[in-house]
């Protein structure tokens, strides 16, 4: 299952990492800065209406390359420019093409609310996350079991950075509402990517009131943007239906306000 091979390829990759650059030394660099708290969590909530997380990605394990025209910058001004409240930034290179230097780049330019989208499998990329000027990191319940999840949650929170925990049933939701503030329900199944969006309308009565709801996936119109809005959903992380438009402010606007 291609869940499985993601989370080895991380594996691998934070095994090359540490061999270059142990973690002691990743501790001592935060040692050294001012660890500022986060904003991702405040950034969705101040907001009256649906949140919108847009994602910065140039590939997936499904759809293959999404964005031949890919330049982190320009997509991240364009997505500044039109008030997006955060940016979701894929830093898996393998399937997403993505990279941790993106998250540093969009960060040193603007002040905008950032998740490291990736598969972590180790507090390593947590550390890693920081340091790039992460507000937020993604943990993905069917990838974690409930020890790793205790730590992972804990490490964020000592580094201050909020954390998104995905879920995609009853049963991650409430193992997810252990400590999660910010749950999210992914519409698209992680094994087989097959995608419904009902799905997070469906398991909204397993998610805790006093959470930040998040809808994940699958959402490409406005109709999808208004239907999350009448389920009372916080936010909703959108990627592909932005990455595939020439004109990304013009779909931002289209998703919120309609054609």
């Amino acid at each position: 299952m291609i869940l499985d091979k993601l989370t080895a390829l991380s594996r691998e990759r934070v095994k090359a990492a540490k061999e270059i650059k142990p973690l002691k030394e990743l501790i001592k660099e935060l040692d050294a800065i001012d660890l500022k708290p986060p904003k991702f969590k405040d950034a969705i909530t101040n907001y009256e209406g649906v949140s919108i997380i847009a994602e910065i990605k140039k590939a997936s394990p499904s759809k293959g390359l999404i964005r031949a025209d890919f330049d982190h910058m320009s997509i991240a001004k364009e997505y500044v420019s039109c008030g997006v409240q955060c940016l979701s930034v894929l830093t898996e290179p393998e399937y997403f093409k993505g990279d941790l230097g993106f998250i540093r780049d969009i960060k040193s330019k603007y002040d905008i609310p950032v998740l490291r989208k990736d598969f972590i499998v180790d507090e390593y990329q947590i550390y890693e996350a920081k340091l790039a000027g992460a507000d937020a990191v993604l943990l993905i319940m069917a990838a974690l079991t409930d020890e790793e999840y205790a730590r992972f949650y804990k490490t964020a929170s000592d580094l201050r950075l909020d954390a998104l925990v995905e879920t995609h049933s009853r049963e991650e939701i409430e193992r997810a509402a252990r400590f999660g503030s910010i749950i999210g329900v992914n519409n698209r199944n992680l094994q087989t990517f097959e995608e419904d969006l009902t799905l997070c309308g469906r398991l909204l009565e397993y998610i805790p009131k006093n959470s930040v709801k998040v809808a994940e996936s699958a959402i490409r119109t406005n109709a999808d943007y208004e239907y999350l809005k009448s389920l009372g959903f916080d936010a909703a992380l959108i990627g592909e239906a932005f990455m595939r438009k020439n004109d990304i402010a013009a779909a931002v606007n289209a998703m919120r306000f309609g054609e």
